[in-house]
């Protein structure tokens, strides 16, 4: 995991510039940013969430993945909900950061994990920092880890839906590409949802060696 040369940038000081950009991996997209205008520095705004089941004690190693969709579920194509701010999360204008990222989350559980409804939705405070290969210098992202708690009927609810999408594949290929992008929803167990990616391994690690409660 690569970090600045000054550690983690805070997106969240006063004074930094809000955008968005195209960029190569998916160039009909424009993708949302903070930008400090004095030191440089880019930082594209990125979130992830760890779902827990509200009937049971918390537990930080028991949370929700979903599978990458077509993927074979013994691989490595599990991960929790994640996905990056776009265009549309930035609304509206001059909202507090904070709320737009928790926005994002929402939508992106909504649209991988077919959850729609979450209890004690909050922020950890917890950041996985990086560049991708591509990134012009002092480009960075960053993943911004949410937690919220589901009850038993929105996890039954949302894998009857995932049932009911693979068991009608040409509805599923109806519907917008980012709520096609997963395929299943179950608990996590390090040796049965092997993580996916180059990021979800480094963010499941960090969120388990801490001690962030809901």
């Amino acid at each position: 995991m690569t970090t600045s040369p000054n550690g983690l940038l805070n997106v969240f000081e006063p004074g930094l510039l809000r955008g968005t950009a195209k960029l190569a991996f998916a160039p009909h997209k424009r993708y949302f940013y903070v930008e400090n205008p004095q030191q440089g520095w880019r930082v594209y705004l990125r979130g992830c969430i760890f779902l827990h089941d509200a009937s049971l004690p918390f537990q930080k190693n028991h949370f929700l993945v979903v599978k990458r969709k077509d993927a074979d579920a013994s691989t490595k194509a599990w991960e929790p909900p994640k996905g990056q701010m776009e265009g549309k999360d930035a609304k509206p204008d001059g909202a507090p950061l904070i709320e737009l990222m928790a926005e994002n989350v929402r939508r992106e559980v909504e649209e991988e994990s077919k959850i729609r409804t979450m209890h004690n939705l909050r922020y950890t405070g917890l950041v996985v920092q990086s560049r991708e290969s591509d990134y012009p210098p002092n480009h960075y992202f960053q993943y911004h880890i949410f937690q919220a708690a589901v009850t038993p009927q929105e996890i039954s609810n949302a894998q009857e839906e995932f049932k009911w999408l693979n068991e009608h594949p040409k509805a599923f290929a109806r519907m917008k590409s980012d709520v096609r992008e997963k395929d299943a929803l179950t608990w996590f167990n390090p040796k049965k949802t092997r993580l996916m990616g180059k990021w979800s391994p480094s963010i499941v690690a960090l969120y388990l060696n801490q001690d962030e409660m809901l």
